[in-house]
């Protein structure tokens, strides 16, 4: 009974590996959107009202944790680009948010409201189309990849338990 037990274990661990690594390809693309839709409303509120980078955040910045993240440290007393690096650095942890994403996310903070109305509509375009790539290729990948973690996972349990017995 101990030994059905543990190969039971085994296969359920197998199992949670690889739906925790599907998980995050699941995260990542609603990150993505989440980021998307942040830039729309970014674009809408610097063309229509010149509102402030803080309060761009406040507004619409409360579905990312790098947001969030962001705000505090504005709050705090931190100057918007020091505050938006420690947001990314800080808030991406644990959202299946790639290097690549991250790096991505720095870079658009860092000329996020160093411009005129103009410059800044023109800079959340150009990281709308960047952000858009990444999403259609993540949820490529999620496409792909999805079911394969799930899989290996099951299968990798599986053929420990056997290996075992």
């Amino acid at each position: 009974m101990l030994k059905v037990l543990g190969i039971l274990l085994l296969i359920a661990a197998g199992t949670i590996a690889g739906y925790v690594q599907s998980h995050r390809l699941s995260q990542r693309v609603a990150q993505l959107e989440e980021m998307l839709r942040f830039l729309n409303a970014a674009q809408t509120e610097i063309r229509y009202s010149a509102a402030s980078v803080v309060e761009i955040l406040q507004r619409h910045g409360s579905s990312l944790a790098c947001l969030q993240q962001c705000l505090a440290y504005c709050r705090a007393g931190e100057d918007f680009h020091t505050a938006w690096e420690g947001g990314v650095r800080t808030g991406a942890k644990g959202t299946g948010l790639t290097e690549e994403d991250q790096t991505l996310l720095r870079d658009f903070g860092s000329g996020f409201g160093a411009s005129d109305v103009e410059g800044q509509l023109s800079h959340c375009r150009l990281y709308a189309e960047l952000f858009q790539d990444r999403l259609e290729r993540a949820r490529q990948e999620k496409a792909c990849k999805g079911k394969l973690y799930l899989m290996l996972g099951s299968f990798s349990g599986i053929a420990v338990a056997l290996f075992l017995c």
